[in-house]
């Protein structure tokens, strides 16, 4: 039998990313069932002449339609998404990426072929080459988040990505851009609401919840492109502050409270990441991570990053 297949596509005042995406996902060989488009742009798109003219019924003849419009608020738009979705896989795309042709059906059949897998990702093509260099082993050093490696959360609770590996492999870490999951295991695990904004870690967090009772996969066959808009990005100085912030509510929601002795690695890492700044001589990218983290200890990790 068949695995039916929903995808959800959160949007925000990102018109012409989306109508780059539409095209890519109109050409798999294995067409979705369902395509839900949940914007929260401040003019909905649902009367913009060039995305009705992609969707449509005569460009996804195969496919039900969905579109509803929300407060924004990234997590927010994919508990939405789920809540709509009846497919029993739940693709989740970011608007500024296009897929490979048969980048659905790929994963569709890692999915039928392992009924144990509750998730799992493709390959994004373009980020840059691995190169063992002193920023590389700076990364690894400090355990900070890196791609090209192993998919699995370092001992601070930091996720590393599997993106750029030739070899399928089992992942803790999905990204947000290109995950997928069971319909079933996302009515147990819901996106954190908590999570503001463009979420920043969200994809982090639902998949350590899941991949701690249900495993995970990476399969590189299945290539996309991830083009990483700047539209609805924070500037540099907030942007470091909510990944600060952020990593540090993922730290102590998933991994402390589980195992207190990681604090120690906790620590390490957060040194590491104001060492970056000032390595990186760059005055926005260290305050930033100061805000944050002065952020984090009034709140004792127990917040996301809320300006």
């Amino acid at each position: 039998m068949q695995l039916t297949m929903s995808v959800v596509v959160c949007t925000r005042n990102r018109i012409t990313d989306l109508i780059k995406f539409l095209p890519t996902l109109a050409v798999q060989t294995r067409q979705p069932d369902e395509l839900i488009i949940v914007d929260s742009s401040m003019q909905p798109i649902d009367q913009d002449a060039l995305f009705l003219a992609l969707f449509n019924q005569n460009y996804f003849p195969q496919t039900k339609l969905i579109y509803m419009h929300t407060q924004p608020g990234l997590t927010l738009q994919r508990n939405h998404g789920i809540a709509a979705a009846s497919g029993d896989i739940i693709f989740f795309f970011d608007d500024d990426v296009t897929l490979s042709p048969n980048y659905l059906e790929i994963i569709g059949n890692r999915f039928a072929q392992n009924g144990a897998y509750a998730g799992g990702m493709g390959n994004v093509t373009n980020i840059k080459p691995y190169r063992f260099n002193l920023y590389r082993i700076f990364r690894l050093l400090f355990l900070l988040d890196r791609n090209q490696a192993s998919g699995k959360f370092t001992l601070s609770g930091m996720p590393t990505h599997a993106y750029g590996n030739t070899a399928p492999q089992a992942v803790e870490v999905l990204g947000g851009c290109c995950m997928a999951f069971r319909n079933w295991a996302l009515k147990k695990e819901k996106f954190d609401e908590e999570l503001r904004f463009y979420g920043y870690m969200e994809d982090c967090d639902i998949a350590k919840r899941i991949s701690t009772t249900y495993p995970l996969f990476y399969e590189p066959g299945a290539q996309m492109e991830h083009h990483e808009s700047p539209l609805g990005r924070d500037r540099i100085r907030q942007n470091r502050a909510m990944f600060i912030t952020n990593y540090s509510y993922l730290f102590f929601k998933n991994f402390y409270r589980h195992a207190r002795w990681k604090i120690i690695f906790y620590a390490w890492t957060v040194t590491g990441l104001l060492l970056e700044g000032v390595l990186r001589m760059n005055k926005d990218v260290f305050f930033g991570y100061i805000h944050g983290l002065i952020y984090v200890i009034k709140t004792g990790g127990k917040l996301p990053y809320k300006p």
